[in-house]
This record gives structure tokens, C-alpha cells and sequence, in this order.
């Protein structure tokens, strides 16, 4: 009986034992290195397989030559001179494009923030940056970290969808509504970006903060 106990001890402790680097590392995962000289953690990878239709679908809308008519804040294809674009809403059209591209690529989640309209089209879109920023923090969906397919908030007005990260040169490429009153590319510093949000809900670990040497702004 003695000899069972014994043993039952040191199977208990060898488990412990062996689950103290498990849960260690869990805990690691749970610190953010305050500056880039703390310990490097490995970056969560968590591109989801389809993502990818989001940066594609921008692009298309990109080569119609989206314009609006004496920045009437009606975006139409053909430099202006064509049929009115499917998201139009008659206002700014920023977060309407970017919303409308994240819906035909089957990521609907942004109907959660408060301030939404009917576009051209009848798809549901959000309408204002700071709404879905405020939607985003609180339900999780804002990052520090760019991912190709997410939007892009800069200022408190303005935002677009990420195409390509540039790391080196500390920039973000992206794909923009309503900006200079068409569908363009626009790199964007990283020392003018306010965040991330994701079409997607995002793990904690995950939604990288600021202060992280992963976080893509300055």
C-alpha cells in the first residue's frame, strides 16, 4: 500500500512536472513585450483560407475606374461617366467600399456596428470610421497588426483595405473608396495609422497591441 502511494506521488509530480513548461509558455504568451529589446514571442499566425477574395475583389473595383462627378459623393464607374458604383450611399464612401468588398467576399460581421446603411445595391454597409472603430475594440475585431483583406483606419475619418504591408519601408498599401473622390491605391505611413479591424472575430492573443514589436504603426 505504501509502495502504491509512493508511486502515485512521483506519477503526479512527473505530470506536473512536465506541464510546467506548458504552462509556461501559456503564460508568456499572455505578456507584451513593452519595447523591442523585451523577449521576442512568435507571432500568432491566423490568415484564414478565405481571406484572400477580399484584396482580389478591391482590385477589380480598382480597374473600373470608380469616380464620382464634381465630388458629388456619387462614386460611377468609367471615370464618372458610367453607371452609379453598388455602394454608393449619396455620402461619404470610405467605410461603404471597404464594408461592401468585406460582404461580397462573405464577411458580414461588421452589421454589428451601430451606424449602418443601405448602399446602391441594397447591401447592408457600415457608414462612419469611428463607429466601427468603436465597434471593433469592444467586441473584438481591432488589431495593431495589418493583414492583406483588413481595413486600414488612419485619422478619424478615413479608411481602406489592406493589400500589402511594407515592414521595411514602415508603410501600408492599400485600396481606398472615396479617396481624392475615386477607387486608388494609397500608401499609407505608419505613423499616420490608428489600427486594424479584421472581418473576422480574432483570438486575444491574436489582436496584436500597441506596444508590441509586431503592432505595424508608429
Amino acid at each position: 500500500m505504501f509502495r502504491k502511494s509512493l508511486t502515485s506521488i512521483s506519477s503526479s509530480t512527473g505530470r506536473a512536472l512536465a506541464l510546467g513548461p506548458v504552462l509556461l509558455a501559456l503564460l508568456a504568451c499572455l505578456v507584451t513585450p513593452a519595447s523591442s529589446s523585451a523577449l521576442a514571442l512568435p507571432l500568432p499566425d491566423f490568415e484564414p483560407p478565405n481571406i484572400r477574395p477580399i484584396v482580389k475583389l478591391a482590385r477589380i473595383e480598382m480597374t473600373k475606374r470608380v469616380s464620382e462627378r464634381k465630388s458629388n459623393n456619387v462614386p460611377r464607374y468609367r471615370n464618372g461617366k458610367g453607371r452609379i458604383a453598388p455602394y454608393s450611399i449619396g455620402d461619404q464612401w470610405c467605410v461603404a467600399f471597404t464594408t461592401w468588398v468585406w460582404s461580397r467576399a462573405g464577411f458580414d460581421d461588421y452589421t454589428g456596428a451601430g451606424l449602418l446603411r443601405s448602399s446602391h445595391d441594397r447591401t447592408i454597409v457600415a457608414v462612419q470610421v469611428a463607429d466601427m472603430t468603436r465597434w471593433a475594440k469592444r467586441y473584438g475585431y481591432f488589431s495593431y497588426r495589418a493583414i492583406p483583406g483588413f481595413a486600414v483606419v488612419y485619422g478619424s475619418r478615413h479608411m481602406g483595405i489592406v493589400r500589402k504591408v511594407d515592414r521595411e519601408g514602415r508603410a501600408v498599401l492599400s485600396i481606398e473608396g472615396n479617396k481624392s473622390d475615386r477607387v486608388r491605391p494609397v500608401k499609407v505611413p505608419m505613423a499616420e495609422v490608428t489600427g486594424y479591424i479584421s472581418p473576422f472575430r480574432i483570438f486575444p492573443a491574436q489582436a496584436i497591441p500597441r506596444n508590441s514589436m509586431y503592432a505595424d504603426v508608429d
